[in-house]
């Protein structure tokens, strides 16, 4: 390039500092980077109050290879935010997630720029933020012009063609935003399939490694519930120990195990329901009969009742406590509806004789996980299915999970938030052919 690009520098938001005279310590979730000097102390606090040009931070410290020596380790570290400036303004920002996996490309790799479709745009103070989910930084944008180029890319563009007026910005300003772009995977440059937008999203947010966020337990849970009044419905309590006598192996169990979508011409008993219930997910004892992240618990069983022996047709939440159950709703349009899609899912015609709906309070989650709190409701989702379906082949009785559910229609018959405490899994239950 005949000129410099024009830079300015910070630090990333998300570190704490501890200085003194001669030294600073830079603390991440995940280490603590000391650098020794009074050099290195003032330019990091010079850093951390906002954007500051190379010279400008050598000037004030007179030392400029000191300078490029700790902006360097800094940008190799993914701990440095770096701005390009345009007639002295900032127009864009390069914000790392985690270390750079190479340096800024000196030139654009393919002749047409085309914008990648898995780009998700967020508005931040004075513009957006627009990253690919698993890239190893984003990109504020923060002009107009800026903006504008995001749309003709989004078109697809001939690089050649690309007119620096049309930006308001000079040939080396949008050269090197292009290049920025680039870097930080927001442009096309392979014609291999992508990885679905949500998935890799979800993904990058519930693994470590692709930022510098803690990713874990990062709050502490609410106080625990008082225990409510007794059900409703209260169901025949039964004896571990008599369970434990009468059970096949758990070898054998397991061999029994599988899917079962036809259920037999009797429908389950209120009794047989019960012990389903009581084997699954029943605490008042104290225990669960399956893992939960952090001990939180966030799952309530419902049951949709189409045909049962003892039972009203009706939506009911089981009380895990107090082994008992609440109608909330009579059987009713929304209701059926509800469990016709449920046979279309297991691809079948005939509606199961009980859905089991389990529903989430992801506020508490989110409170102690943060964004791992719907990874984790979704493993405890899977760890349900199989202790339902275990029970379920050693009590003879015909059980399916689901793949997926009507989230929508749930919130409407139950009347809980279908974001906050959300349908997350299903399944058929009914007696055995």
């Amino acid at each position: 390039m005949p000129q410099a690009e024009p830079w300015s520098y910070g630090l990333v938001r998300d570190v704490a500092l501890e200085t003194s005279e001669d030294h600073v310590l830079i603390r991440t979730p995940a280490r603590t980077l000391r650098f020794a000097g009074k050099e290195n102390a003032e330019l990091v606090r010079l850093l951390a109050k906002g954007d500051a040009a190379e010279d400008a931070l050598g000037a004030a410290v007179n030392a400029s290879d000191m300078c490029a020596a700790l902006l360097f380790r800094l940008d190799q570290i993914g701990l440095l935010i770096r701005s390009l400036l345009h007639e002295g303004r900032r127009i864009a920002a390069c914000v790392p997630h985690r270390a750079p996996e190479h340096g800024l490309p000196q030139s654009l790799s393919a002749p047409t720029l085309q914008l990648s479709s898995r780009v998700i745009l967020q508005p931040v103070d004075l513009g957006y933020r627009v990253y690919v989910p698993g890239s190893w930084a984003e990109i504020e944008i923060l002009g107009a012009g800026s903006s504008l180029l995001l749309f003709d890319l989004a078109q697809g563009m001939d690089a050649k063609a690309i007119t620096a007026a049309r930006y308001d910005l000079d040939p080396l300003a949008l050269d090197t935003l292009l290049r920025m772009f680039q870097w930080c995977g927001l442009l096309d440059t392979s014609s291999a399939p992508h990885v679905p937008t949500h998935e890799a999203l979800f993904h990058s947010r519930t693994r470590t490694g692709f930022s510098r966020s803690p990713i874990g337990k990062t709050g502490e849970p609410p106080s625990i519930k008082a225990a409510g009044s007794a059900p409703q419905i209260e169901l025949p309590m039964l004896n571990i120990a008599d369970l434990i006598a009468r059970d096949p192996p758990y070898a054998l169990v397991s061999q029994r195990r599988k899917s079962q979508r036809t259920q037999g011409s009797d429908p389950i008993s209120r009794e047989q329901l019960g012990e389903l219930l009581f084997r699954c997910f029943y605490t008042g004892n104290g225990h669960h009969a399956y893992p939960s992240g952090g001990g939180l618990y966030p799952l309530t069983a419902h049951l949709v009742v189409h045909r049962s022996d003892g039972l009203a047709s009706g939506l009911y939440s089981y009380d895990a406590g107090h082994h008992g159950l609440n109608m909330i709703a009579d059987i009713n349009p929304s209701l059926k509806a509800l469990v016709m899609e449920a046979a279309s899912a297991a691809d079948t015609t005939s509606p199961s004789q009980i859905l089991l709906v389990l529903s989430a309070n992801l506020n508490e989650m989110r409170w102690v996980y943060g964004d791992l709190a719907y990874s984790l409701v979704l493993k405890e989702v899977g760890a349900v299915f199989q202790t339902v379906q275990l029970a379920g082949a050693a009590m003879n009785l015909a059980v399916c999970p689901l793949g997926t559910g009507n989230s929508l229609r749930f919130a409407q018959a139950s009347g809980l938030s279908e974001f906050d405490d959300p349908s997350v899994g299903e399944m058929l239950i009914g007696s055995a052919k």
